[in-house]
């Protein structure tokens, strides 16, 4: 008699026991159970996951998603940028700040870009690098400035703009042939309709820049080759446009910052130098109490390798651009991996975030600073290319590297990152909310390119809906 009670006992505490370890099945008697349900167990890259949550007793809720990122919501919806299985981990707590946890499983395979992305048209035997993305402030179009190289016949090596309409269809217009290696582009829109192009130009040892101006029509105007200085953007500054770079002066380069009128004329320049040899800025951004600038310091030689001791360069300048301080960041592993003047010919990206945090970024590194330009931290990603984009969300900010982009806090922690194919995507568009790119994407030896899109949290927007 006593055996059949104790198993009576028995079958009732394992009876218990199941009930506890099901979080689709809670204990009506526990005060605090953790449990959620899922819309799928497998599912695809990119596609939306339901997270639904059944708790009992429950005031607080962190899902550890298994890919680095954790959601505080009671019903994350949430997206996997990577195929792989994924463990969801669920902790919740009540008032007295007991905590239950409890998991599942998901399984994401690798999507179909295509039913996210567009891809335009560049022939066989092409290749089509994008250089710059834009808004044009005339009609408020998207833009794009591409490299289109012939791989095949005598075709050459043109810059392309392009626009595209609402449905992503594009126009475009010849603006100029290719003369020497060129990863970099911009554009200016003057108001008279005018608009001045400008390219990198370089070889392992010749460091300068390209122009070339239409006017509204698209008839040229001129055009002029630089082997002394190269430009990498402009600011507005009132009614006249601060242009920045690099300039040779007495043998060395030297940052430069030429003041152009709204024509397009230069009227000054200032120069300045840092480090030991020659410096350069890459980007600039105005603040409340004048400008901050991003570049390197590096040694220029005539034998090779033509550019040893790169490291990064922050610069600080007064509402005149008069140098109030700077930092150059001597440990950058860049040191090591810059060593031709093709090195310097990508894309420069500076973003003061929220906190003060200055963030920058170029050739796959990544320095986060704060607001008085001492280093927080540093990232690397490898096998970049220096054709990368960075934008700020304020008190985030998402940079591209190699088949990914990154989604960072305004403190340089990664929260978020989504695989895609992209190479190369020298910038990243803010357009009422959600992220919008053009990349190009090595295949079979050519570069082709895409359009994409995310929210601001890298889930993918299918652009053919």
């Amino acid at each position: 008699m006593k055996k059949i009670y104790f198993l009576i006992i028995l079958a009732a505490f394992c009876t218990s026991c199941s009930k506890d370890a099901s979080p689709s099945d809670p204990d009506p008697n526990s005060t605090l159970v953790a449990c959620f349900e899922v819309s799928k167990e497998i599912l695809m890259v990119g596609e939306n996951l339901q997270i639904n949550n059944c708790s009992v007793g429950a005031i607080a809720y962190s899902y550890n998603l298994g890919n680095g990122e954790t959601r505080t919501e009671e019903n994350p919806t949430v997206v996997y940028g990577k195929p792989g299985d994924y463990t969801i981990a669920l902790t919740v707590s009540d008032e007295a700040l007991e905590t239950k946890t409890v998991s599942k499983q998901v399984l994401v395979n690798d999507a179909i870009v295509e039913d996210f992305f567009i891809f335009p048209e560049i022939a066989d035997g092409f290749n089509g690098i994008p250089l710059e993305t834009g808004i044009n402030p005339e009609n408020g179009l998207i833009y794009y400035i591409k490299l289109l190289e012939d791989l095949e016949s005598t075709g050459g090596e043109k810059f392309y703009y392009t626009e595209l309409d609402e449905n992503y269809m594009q126009s475009f217009n010849y603006i100029a042939d290719k003369p020497y290696n060129s990863n970099s582009a911009f554009v200016n829109f003057y108001a008279s309709g005018n608009m001045n192009f400008v390219f990198s130009r370089t070889l392992d040892g010749l460091y300068g820049t390209q122009e070339v101006n239409y006017n509204s029509s698209w008839s040229f105007l001129n055009g002029i080759n630089s082997s002394t200085k190269h430009s990498y953007g402009y600011l507005a500054d009132g009614a006249n446009f601060l242009y920045f770079g690099t300039e040779e002066d007495s043998s060395i380069y030297k940052t430069a910052v030429e003041t152009r009128n709204s024509s397009g004329d230069a009227f000054e320049v200032v120069l300045n130098s840092f480090g030991d040899a020659d410096s350069m800025i890459g980007d600039m951004i105005e603040v409340e109490n004048g400008f901050i600038a991003f570049g390197a310091v590096f040694s220029k030689n005539d034998t090779n390798p033509k550019i040893t001791n790169y490291k990064p360069l922050l610069i600080f300048f007064d509402s005149g651009l008069n140098v109030t301080s700077h930092f150059i960041y001597e440990d950058s592993v860049l040191d090591s991996k810059i060593s031709s003047s093709n090195d310097l010919n990508g894309s420069y990206h500076l973003e003061q975030l929220s906190n003060g945090n200055i963030a920058m970024y170029a050739n796959g590194e990544l320095t986060l600073a704060n607001a008085t330009g001492t280093k927080i931290s540093s990232s690397y990603f490898e096998e970049t290319k220096n054709n990368q984009a960075m934008v700020s969300l304020g008190n985030s900010f998402v940079l591209s590297s190699e088949e990914n982009l990154r989604k960072f806090d305004n403190n340089g922690s990664q929260i978020k990152e989504l695989n895609y194919p992209g190479n190369y995507l020298p910038e990243i568009l803010n357009i009422d909310g959600n992220l919008f790119f053009i990349a190009g994407f090595d295949i079979e030896g050519e570069i082709k390119l895409l359009y994409g899109s995310t929210d601001t949290n890298l889930n993918p927007i299918n652009l053919n809906e």
